[in-house]
């Protein structure tokens, strides 16, 4: 008994690596699994404390405020001066569970039943799954390697520009790990304020950086005179995926829309989680992003070496914990995925997993210890390019 909205959503095509990777483990066989994007570093220990320290208040064991606490909302406006140079104001902020819950929800939010929804070919599957519950036409819009993962929006015609309502992006970006600069959101928000169309910018990746800091969308967007939402996430920064604590930014409207949304359908992130996350943001924040960025930024180097030393055709990751890698013989990515996983157990993400743009193509994530990427990489080098 399913809804004919669930039978709209794709098949899951993980599962047949999923049963693999499991079969494999039962029987005694090593598994290296650079598949989910789930990091592994743990909550920082200051985080653990404050938290601990924040279950002794009964205020945060009763429903908390509608929009978020009121110190985490501080601590963001906090982090948005220091950080961006922006001074926002209190309704422009939302606090939510986590960033996928915000992306689900806010097309039932905005969109009417009919209204096209953009969303970006490779892409985060929730995307797609939020336009079909809501009732929308998600329509797909590539990234193309040769134009760097960036979409070519206004190639999706006039009729359907017309009817679009929301358009969602992700920089930087999972899976292809590409980088918006300030010039390509300037792009979009001018298409965007033509159009009509709210602008999404899914930054969940934001604090993920190596060589050089991201641009966000908020402070160019906040004055464009284009509707738009940022969506960010702790889950990544603070390694914390099981917490289920974020927020976002955008126009007031869009942004009040989507707290009467969750209003009715959820109660908020548990205060004493907001608390913790308040306090970290405001005194330890600088420490712990660049301790986590640390990590992974060894852990990419090391397993770039071993990539180009088999031959595989990849960028190097500027953002993100992700490798976006061409699948060597150009076939099937669920085909050469399961191949991978026989025959040297590695798990890795088929392309196709996120959209038919993924095809030719296979995700690594680098959420792994040290010992599990080195010992991936060196079976990656091994087989080289031969598929």
């Amino acid at each position: 008994m399913q809804s004919s909205r669930l039978n709209q959503l794709p098949p899951y095509l993980f599962v047949e690596i999923d049963r693999k990777k499991r079969t494999r483990a039962a029987s005694g066989r090593p598994v290296l699994d650079l598949g989910i994007g789930d990091p592994d570093l743990g909550a920082p220990p200051s985080l653990v404390r404050s938290l601990c320290a924040a279950l002794d208040s009964p205020a945060h064991h009763r429903y908390p405020p509608e929009r978020g606490l009121p110190a985490l909302v501080e601590a963001i406006r906090d982090w948005a001066a220091r950080r961006h140079g922006v001074a926002l104001e209190a309704r422009e902020i939302l606090v939510t569970i986590g960033s996928k819950e915000a992306i689900a929800h806010l097309p039932l939010a905005v969109a009417d039943p009919g209204d096209v929804v953009l969303v970006p070919d490779p892409g985060y599957p929730v995307y797609n799954s939020a336009a079909v519950f809501a009732a929308a036409e998600p329509v797909r819009v590539p990234l193309l390697e040769g134009n760097a993962y960036w979409p070519e929006i206004e190639a999706v015609g006039r009729e359907r520009l017309r009817r679009a309502r929301l358009l969602f992006l992700n920089y930087p970006n999972n899976p292809t790990a590409a980088v918006a600069g300030e010039e390509r959101w300037l792009e979009a928000l001018d298409l965007c304020r033509r159009c009509g169309i709210i602008l999404v910018n899914d930054a969940a990746y934001s604090e993920i950086f190596y060589e050089r800091r991201p641009a966000a969308l908020f402070p160019l967007a906040r004055e464009s005179g284009a509707a738009y939402l940022e969506i960010f996430s702790f889950s990544k920064t603070f390694s914390i995926t099981g917490w289920r604590v974020g927020f976002v930014i955008g126009s007031p409207e869009v942004v009040a829309a989507l707290a009467r949304l969750k209003s009715n359908v959820d109660s908020g992130v548990f205060g004493a989680i907001q608390a913790a996350v308040a306090e970290t943001l405001v005194s330890r924040y600088d420490e712990i992003t660049s301790a986590v960025v640390g990590v992974y930024r060894e852990r990419r180097d090391l397993l770039a070496g071993f990539l180009e030393r088999g031959g595989y055709s990849f960028t190097l990751p500027g953002a993100t914990f992700y490798f976006w890698v061409a699948v060597p013989d150009g076939g099937p990515s669920l085909d050469f995925c399961a191949r991978l996983l026989d025959e040297t157990g590695i798990v890795a993400a088929p392309g196709i997993g996120f959209g038919p743009g993924g095809e030719g193509y296979f995700r690594l994530s680098i959420t792994a210890p040290l010992d599990t990427i080195r010992a991936a990489g060196e079976k990656l080098a091994a087989r080289g390019v031969r598929g």
